[in-house]
């Protein structure tokens, strides 16, 4: 099985041992065994992005709809999405933002972005991806409910999606998370919290049915092969992909993004 998702060998990497996450609800998943190993997918259609932007010009902010926080901006070929801190226990209503891409995805896609925090021991960044009205809805539509960046309306109100908290600034884990409900099914350790200050890195959501495998520079962070049962059906449709910065990230870059579709 693992062997036709991959077009190189697997290569196992040295990742530290992380510690528990502390959060409430039940016991942490166990750790996946692909954790830590560089995956480089074979089934990708490189040739023919969904969805691509370099963010080198204002014009791209017409392809993304921002929800709650302060700004969004283009400044010198990045997209700059800006929250007030607030203190240093911000409430839970504080200035927390998701930008969302506008146009739906596939089901099944390829997602890359790079990312640049202004302080990777202070922030919590989150990407949503299979974004979709309970009912089937686009995200958009009116007849749901209004949405402000409050992250309960994201993660149980009348979304289902799956989500990762890919940077937890000192949390020392990354969560991946199956919505509407909020079950942790996977967890792994935070690749950005220790990366060089002024680097970019490269974040990558792999998702084929219920496999789905997120890589910090093709080293997998976390893994998760949704069985379609314990925590309900797969998420198959296509949807809408979000980029989510709690409040206390206050400022965050991001130098390109693209969406890829999957080979048959």
């Amino acid at each position: 099985m693992m062997k036709s998702l991959f077009s190189i060998p697997v290569v196992a990497v040295h990742v530290a041992l992380f510690a528990s996450s502390g959060q409430a609800g039940g016991p942490e998943p166990p750790p996946h065994p692909a954790v830590g190993q560089r995956f480089a997918p074979g089934d990708i259609n490189w040739a023919h992005p969904v969805y691509e932007t370099t963010f080198d010009d204002a014009s791209a902010l017409g392809d993304w709809r921002l929800e709650g926080g302060r700004r969004m901006g283009i400044e010198d070929g990045k997209l700059v999405l800006e929250s007030d801190a607030g203190g240093e226990r911000p409430a839970p209503t504080d200035n927390h933002l998701v930008c969302w891409l506008a146009r739906e995805m596939p089901a099944d896609f390829l997602l890359e972005f790079s990312v640049r925090p202004r302080d990777r021991k202070r922030g919590l960044n989150i990407v949503f991806f299979n974004a979709r009205g309970i009912g089937g809805e686009s995200i958009f539509d009116p007849a749901l409910q209004a949405r402000n960046g409050l992250f309960a309306q994201y993660h149980s109100g009348d979304l289902n999606n799956y989500h990762i908290s890919y940077w937890a600034g000192d949390r020392g884990t990354a969560n991946l998370r199956k919505n509407k409900g909020f079950a942790l099914v996977a967890t792994g350790p935070d690749l950005l919290v220790g990366g060089p200050p002024e680097a970019f890195q490269t974040i990558r959501v792999y998702k084929k049915g219920g496999t789905i495998r997120m890589m910090v520079d093709d080293i997998i962070s976390v893994a998760f092969d949704d069985d379609g049962k314990t925590h309900g059906p797969i998420w198959t449709h296509p949807g809408w992909i979000g980029l989510r910065q709690m409040g206390h990230t206050a400022r965050c870059e991001y130098g390109h993004l693209k969406v890829y579709s999957l080979n048959p």
